[in-house]
């Protein structure tokens, strides 16, 4: 079961500006020399930097908005189980 749960709005970066921001944080790692294991640390504080640190706070939003859904998700879970069994005990 998959679910899809966009980054609430009011943190919301356009995707035009974030694949911008994305593409020239990539272009200065390559551009500097990073690679390997000090290419992701160097392009995600590019993108932090170059999104004024909305990327992080977009994020931050994410990960909350995420862990209510699951929250969510797991009571109602719950109850169907309450009411019709697991799968396990069919």
């Amino acid at each position: 079961m998959h679910f899809a749960n966009p980054v609430p709005v009011q943190q919301s970066i356009p995707k035009n500006e974030m694949d911008d921001i994305i593409e020239e944080a990539i272009r200065l790692a390559k551009v500097e020399g990073h690679q390997g294991s000090d290419n992701t640390p160097f392009v995600l504080s590019k993108i932090k930097q170059l999104s004024g640190g909305k990327s992080v706070t977009a994020n931050r939003a994410l990960v909350e908005a995420n862990v209510q859904r699951a929250a969510r998700v797991a009571v109602e879970l719950s109850k169907l189980e309450r009411t019709n069994g697991t799968l396990n005990e069919r």
